[in-house]
């Protein structure tokens, strides 16, 4: 197993740095605070100060401990959970009845519980913790029922909402997603029609390792030359198959941009294919199923953004060559834009 495949299969659940910078900080603080009452001590100073600092040692080191003992491991297929107490547990994921995550550390609503099929608690993390994401996903993966309380949907709830697909179902949904998204659009420019913005949209795919995180235009290469093939032959989808629904502002026909260069641009993905972590499968094609309540907060966004900044002409369409569906019968290929 190489060692893309391996990191998959293979994970830890900890705590970040962060959480160690804070124990430190919270027993360095009560140090000094004892330095200090014991140097310029005052006999008027009531016991409760003492148990004030005493409570805070406690939880610098409760901190810590957590920090440094607390976690789980996932290697060989086998689960390894060890508390705050250095206690360790071992269990698979045949032992695993469901799972529970809520999200909202502000809160205090941050954790990630696992029951085993006896109701019995078997470990207790937080979603904030270094690489739950990937426990997640395998949860996930393994048809495990994960129970996503208040403030975890936009966090667990996202990866949960992944679903894999056939390619023969991405030939429907993508024209089935494309035809709400010229519902959105429409709205979109008869509610916005004092601005004069049009809107030109539709797929793009990419090969996700070439893409440039963060940028609105991608390296010329990174770009997957998707071939229209008749439904039930099967397309030959890259590895790191990427495909998004990319959204540009066009006037009078033409593409605009700020002066700086920057477009007015919105990218929501929609299907991708990764390596599933199921034992015994391989790459699949996923679908985003919260694309459109991810769609519509681009476009309030947009809404704001527009009136806000001065635009000119592009001299290229960088909308140019997005598709409005992606798998099709030979016949309707010149059809597509």
């Amino acid at each position: 197993m190489g060692k893309r495949e391996q990191g998959l299969y293979e994970f830890e659940v900890r705590q970040g740095g962060a959480a160690y910078a804070v124990g430190i900080f919270i027993i360095v603080f009560s140090a000094v605070l004892l330095t200090l009452e014991i140097r310029y001590h005052i006999e008027a100073i009531p016991v409760w100060i003492y148990l004030v600092i005493a409570g805070m040692f406690l939880l610098g080191g409760y901190v810590w401990a957590e920090a440094g003992n607390r976690r789980l491991v996932l290697a060989g297929g086998i689960f390894y959970y060890r508390n705050m107490w250095g206690k360790t547990k071992e269990f698979s994921l045949g032992d695993i009845g469901y799972g529970k995550a809520a999200y909202h550390a502000s809160k205090g609503r941050d954790y990630l519980r696992l029951y085993g099929k006896d109701g019995k608690l078997l470990c207790r993390l937080e979603c904030s913790m270094q690489n739950a994401e990937c426990l997640i996903w395998y949860l996930h993966d393994n048809a495990v029922r994960l129970e996503l309380e208040k403030g975890a949907e936009g966090f667990a709830g996202e990866i949960m909402g992944q679903r894999a697909i056939t390619e023969e179902e991405m030939a429907g949904l993508s024209r089935e997603i494309y035809g709400q998204l010229q519902v959105l659009a429409g709205k979109w420019q008869v509610r916005n029609e004092r601005m004069g913005a049009e809107l030109e949209y539709g797929y793009a795919c990419y090969y996700r390792e070439k893409m440039k995180d963060g940028r609105q235009f991608q390296p010329q290469d990174s770009r997957f030359a998707f071939r229209h093939i008749k439904e039930g032959e099967g397309a030959v989808l890259p590895e790191d198959f990427y495909c998004r629904l990319e959204i540009y502002v066009k006037k009078g026909g033409v593409a605009v941009q700020e002066r700086s260069g920057r477009l007015p641009m919105l990218a929501v993905p929609v299907f991708y294919r990764r390596k599933s972590m199921a034992e015994g499968e391989g790459y699949r094609l996923f679908f985003h199923s919260g694309w459109r309540q991810e769609l519509e907060e681009e476009l309030t966004w947009l809404k704001i953004y527009l009136p806000r900044h001065r635009f000119v002409l592009a001299e290229k369409n960088p909308g140019e060559g997005l598709k409005k569906e992606l798998i099709c019968s030979a016949e309707e290929t010149g059809k597509i834009v």
